[in-house]
């Protein structure tokens, strides 16, 4: 039997080797700019160089903006500590976050193997936790779901500790674990209620379920149950009654959306991004059912599993789970047909094998994913790169006009103000296909219009790139194109003479 420290160092190796691996094998981690979330670092650093701005206001003026619209106070100033670190090197931040994800593999391997699971098994439940269309947050900078798997992780592993020692320094450094995770991201607040009802499942484990068997858990484990409990009200109530609902576009029940529509979308989502949770899934599942007096009996295990799932898909019922939005409800599924079944005593035989080459195909199936979305992402920042440098080349220290064209996605447009105000260039202009408009949206001088004579580059999406969503209705027979992957550069025949 192998020695705790040769498995740590087997585990940590691993997951390190696996993570690096694919960020650097596919090139994830120096892909540079995406047009999405990251432009905030070139934000930050613009507003601390050339606006002067002291690193206290950036936080001060962020996270106050921030709670006005969304509650995840934590998130920003982690970002904004980012960039006043690294600037906008993003391959450091990309180093980063790859190591905050594997913290989070091995801490739900560690979670696992605290639930009597064998390292085969424990290493099964971390990845089908983390890999899959949900590996987006293995190398995209804007998500908050690779910190905030990895803080539930600790959390919950620390909270294991302390049912099986009840040393109290665990209990309190889970709950600050699940503090820090609560104020990351909105969605892993509702996880909080699942972490109560198992702290009471582990209390009466092995007992028949009454009223005076469950107010005796809850008498054991109150001060710990009451401390969850607390944070949870707390910031529900903040959302609720403070923050506000109105700004959560993709949340809750709406009556504008009808039935059907609701089918549609999750019936679309069961065929793409949880196609194989589902297929194999239903197939575990009947593999199961097939010891129904066993099954039958694992009614916490079940209520635990939907625990998390339901809360996240109930918030996310408007357009389904898709990419990093998996997480966390992926964690009940692995818990349930991870955990759950590979401690499930009656499974044996051929039916234990053939559950466990589910487990190992669903795997396979998710690991082709990560590493084509790995790749996409990987050669869409290439093509921003060679576009953003290109376009700099060629209008750098002339007073040449460049139109980005990236709206509706006002993220593109933005990494374009910021990117090139950081590089000594600010004639950056922005179409309105509504409008028919060309003008400077951003900066103090937001309201200058152009004329579309005076443009001499023209940026855009082409349908390589996932936001591409219209061409606009601009009269490019004076410019010559430039195809740079999923971005388009149009250059003004005079210029290129």
């Amino acid at each position: 039997m192998m020695n705790k420290r040769k498995e740590a160092a087997l585990v940590w190796s691993f997951f390190a080797v696996l993570v690096f691996g694919v960020v650097i094998g596919t090139g994830t981690l120096t892909s540079g700019f995406h047009l999405v979330d990251d432009w905030e670092f070139a934000q930050y650093i613009d507003w601390m160089t050339l606006e002067n701005k002291s690193l206290w206001e950036c936080l001060r003026e962020t996270v106050t903006f921030d709670l006005t619209l969304r509650f995840r106070p934590l998130y920003y100033i982690n970002r904004i500590l980012m960039a006043a670190v690294f600037g906008i090197n993003l391959t450091a931040m990309s180093v980063v976050k790859a190591a905050e994800i594997v913290t989070a593999l091995a801490a739900l391997y560690y979670c696992a193997r605290q639930m009597k699971c064998n390292m085969v098994c424990a290493g099964l439940f971390s990845l089908t936790v983390m890999v899959g269309y949900q590996s987006a947050v293995w190398w995209k900078l804007g998500p908050q779901e690779s910190y905030d798997i990895m803080m539930f992780a600790v959390g919950f592993y620390l909270l294991l500790k302390w049912l099986e020692t009840d040393r109290r320094w665990y209990a309190f450094a889970s709950v600050g674990a699940f503090f820090l995770m609560s104020i990351y991201k909105e969605p892993f607040i509702l996880l909080l209620p699942f972490v109560g009802l198992y702290v009471l499942y582990a209390q009466m484990q092995g007992e028949r379920v009454t009223v005076s068997g469950l107010w005796e858990a809850i008498k054991c484990r109150f001060p710990y149950l009451l401390a969850i409990g607390v944070i949870f009200t707390v910031e529900m109530l903040l959302i609720v009654f403070v923050v506000g609902t109105n700004n959560y576009s993709y949340v809750g029940l709406d009556e504008s959306v009808t039935f059907s529509q609701y089918v549609q979308v999750w019936g679309d989502a069961a065929r793409a991004n949880l196609k194989w949770y589902v297929r194999f899934g239903i197939l575990m599942g009947l593999i199961l059912l097939t010891y129904w007096e066993h099954t039958k009996k694992l009614l916490w295990e079940v209520l635990l599993a939907a625990a998390i799932i339901l809360p996240q898909c109930i918030t996310y019922s408007k357009t389904a789970l898709e990419e990093r939005y998996i997480l966390p409800s992926v964690l009940g599924f692995a818990f349930f047909f991870v955990i759950v079944g590979c401690n499930f005593r009656p499974l044996s035989g051929k039916r234990r094998i053939a559950y466990f080459l589910c487990l190992l195909l669903m795997l396979a199936a998710h690991g082709r994913v990560t590493l084509r979305e790995a790749r996409y992402f990987t050669y869409r920042g290439e093509s921003i790169r060679t576009m953003l440098e290109s376009t700099l080349e060629l209008v750098g220290g002339t007073d040449r006009r460049v139109l980005s064209c990236f709206a509706p996605n006002l993220e593109g447009n933005k990494t374009m103000y910021h990117w090139f105000r950081l590089h000594g260039y600010d004639e950056v202009f922005y179409w309105e296909e509504e409008e028919n408009k060309i003008n400077r949206s951003y900066g103090p001088r937001e309201d200058e219009e152009s004329a579309f004579e005076d443009i001499d580059v023209i940026v855009m999406y082409n349908q390589e790139d996932r936001h591409w969503c219209y061409e606009p209705s601009l009269d490019l027979s004076d410019f010559t194109e430039k195809k740079c992957g999923t971005i388009t550069m149009y250059i003004r025949n005079d210029i290129t003479q």
